[in-house]
């Protein structure tokens, strides 16, 4: 790259400055998306091993960053696809008056190159800051030690602009290919029309796309727990971008399909608006795109939510046999011996619980140590076990075992995800930065309901680390009478079906946590929708400007775009539905049975009804606007 090349893509930046606006504000946008998340993720990872690191925080971060990648990488490449299929004819022309395809690919990389380190960092300095106004959601939701600050370093800026360069690099070579592999005078001839043909790479991708996609939706049915759930999550972007790529063919079928509908419309603006999205498959594939990701993202990530939840709830209370559940409160410690002198009690066993880093690979990255460890409670036993009265699904080994210090049982999906299974050795870093090595002597299948790893009280004493009792199980012949009996003495006792309802409902930090996150992540889809809307619209100038000219009143024009505005509107909820279906099925089937999937039909209705407003208010508007 000379600076000649950089002069004139300099000035082609500015002359194209209307075209490319859409395209600087996307790119600003997701740079502070990525800021943000790599604050956070950072911030985890340095805190790892701290006195006040909750281990939460990288665990967090790190999976908000996999599908807020996927995310940006969709939405970015879409926006630049659009925005550099708007100049096709100036591209044809150029090849015509003797310009090589490299010379046309190397002024477009550098413009994109400018573009994207001029929009990147304005956007991730931002985005640095806004990660800071998260940190008393992250306290509340306990990810975030009291002492733990939020890292504040250019790194994350750094990574965020590394990111996205090659995404948008790649998206533009993509976005010219076609005009740019034809002969010139082809390219001219064909600059002003839409080809519905898809070229062959471009097909093997879609297909690959959608193979991996339907694959990762069943990935529950044979990965246990929450790793399978995360897999089936991505299918539906992966099955987006598929959607994506065979856009054309994809939109030309759909619309297809409506032929008779159009012709049985008699009003001319709306047939001509049905004319037109089939005729511009190419630009309705593109534009659908981020909307397709709005439904997808938000409906799946709150439908595995949901199925998760009702999993465990349901391994909950099908492993709690015991009478009664007496659980500590914040106002007062629980005192499991007055709960077992209670007159009616048989049996009383007390539980306690203590966070812990767990390792979850021997190996060790340098500089991403931290990764190698995973925090999460660990469920502490009484000495002499519980009786009948706790059932996490033993499948290997006894839990009467754990009265030996130094041993643990571990989940099946604990056992998925380690390696670590009966009779190996699992390191672990207690409360009080107190390492130890305990060996697996059972495995239980209920690690949903009951966790991924429990513990004997006497391991606990071993190593010296405090296990206040948080829970108590009771069994007696009167739950009834017991239960007025604690009453009297100040102690709440519940069902056992009460409380797996309370203990597998996130807490309002948490909740809050989420929806944030969530929100965000929905709102920075919702402005790239938006923009492609009102870039491809705007980009229709001549063409309704020959319309107007050819007898098209401003009335007739505004209904035609409200009509294209419902077309794409359907295809993006669509595409959208049917990419989310696959995922909630395999989750469903592998969390919760071969029984109605779990929807979360609250977000799903709503993103639908967004889906349809960002459609008809970006569109809407600027045709009336460029119709006057």
């Amino acid at each position: 790259m000379t600076t000649t090349d950089v002069k004139q893509a300099w000035t082609s930046v500015r002359a194209h400055r209307g075209s490319l606006t859409g395209t600087f504000l996307v790119i600003a946008l997701a740079a502070a998306l990525l800021a943000a998340t790599g604050r956070l993720l950072e911030s985890g990872l340095r805190a790892s091993g701290t006195e006040d690191d909750t281990g939460m925080l990288a665990a967090l971060a790190g999976s908000f960053a996999g599908t807020a990648l996927v995310v940006v990488v969709l939405v970015v490449a879409s926006t630049v696809t659009l925005a550099l299929r708007q100049r096709r004819r100036e591209l044809a022309l150029l090849r015509a008056v003797g310009a090589t395809r490299t010379q046309v690919r190397r002024a477009i990389g550098t413009e994109l190159l400018l573009l994207t380190l001029l929009a990147a960092p304005l956007g991730a300095v931002p985005g640095l800051a806004a990660a800071g106004l998260t940190r008393p959601l992250l306290r509340d939701a306990g990810m975030l030690g009291d002492g733990t600050p939020l890292v504040l370093a250019p790194t994350a800026a750094v990574a965020a602009v590394v990111l996205l360069l090659p995404v948008a690099l790649l998206a533009g070579r993509l976005a010219t290919r076609e005009t740019l592999r034809q002969p010139p005078t082809a390219a001219v001839r064909d600059s002003g029309v839409e080809q519905r043909e898809v070229g062959r790479v471009r097909r093997t991708l879609a297909t690959v796309l959608a193979a991996v996609g339907l694959l990762a939706a069943g990935s529950p049915l044979v990965v246990p727990g929450t790793v399978g759930s995360a897999s089936a999550a991505t299918s539906a972007l992966l099955l987006v971008a598929a959607a994506a790529l065979a856009g054309p063919l994809l939109v030309t079928w759909l619309l297809d399909r409506t032929g008779a509908l159009s012709g049985r419309v008699r009003r001319p603006a709306a047939r001509l608006a049905l004319a037109n999205s089939r005729g511009f498959s190419r630009r309705l594939a593109t534009v659908v795109v981020p909307l397709a990701v709005m439904v997808a993202v938000g409906t799946v990530q709150g439908s595995v939510n949901s199925a998760v939840v009702s999993a465990g709830n349901e391994q909950l209370r099908a492993g709690l046999k015991a009478d009664l559940v007496v659980s500590a409160t914040d106002d007062a410690p629980l005192d499991a011996g007055a709960v077992a002198a209670a007159p009616g009690v048989e049996h009383a066993y007390p539980l306690a619980g203590v966070t812990a880093q767990v390792r979850t690979d021997d190996e060790d990255v340098p500089g991403l140590s931290a990764l190698s460890w995973e925090s999460m409670p660990l469920s502490v036993l009484p000495e002499g076990g519980t009786g009948t009265a706790y059932d996490p699904g033993v499948v290997a080994g006894s839990l009467k075992a754990l009265d030996e210090p130094g041993t643990v049982a571990v989940s099946t999906d604990a056992r998925f995800e380690t390696g670590h299974g009966l009779g190996d050795e699992v390191e672990a870093r207690l409360p009080g930065d107190r390492v130890t090595t305990m060996r697996v002597v059972a495995v239980y299948e209920r690690g949903l309901g009951f966790g991924g790893y429990l513990v004997g009280a006497p391991t606990m004493a071993a190593e010296g680390v405090p296990t206040p009792t948080d829970t108590v199980l009771v069994e007696t012949a009167d739950p009834t009478s017991v239960r007025q009996e604690l009453a009297d003495q100040g102690i709440t006792a519940t069902a056992p079906a009460a409380y797996a309802d309370s203990a597998t409902t996130a807490d309002a930090g948490e909740q809050r946590l989420s929806l944030v996150l969530l929100l965000a992540l929905l709102a920075f889809v919702a402005v790239a929708a938006a923009n492609a809307l009102v870039m491809a619209t705007a980009g229709r100038r001549d063409e309704l400007v020959l319309l107007r000219r050819t007898g098209a009143t401003r009335r007739q024009l505004v209904t035609m775009s409200l009509v294209e505005a419902l077309v794409t509107a359907a295809v993006a909820w669509l595409v959208g539905t049917v990419a989310v279906v696959p995922a909630v099925i395999g989750v469903s089937a592998g969390l919760l049975g071969f029984a109605v999937p779990a929807v979360d039909l609250t977000t799903y209705g709503v993103l639908s009804l967004v889906v349809l407003v960002v459609s008809v208010g970006s569109i809407v508007p600027t045709v009336a606007a460029r119709s006057r």
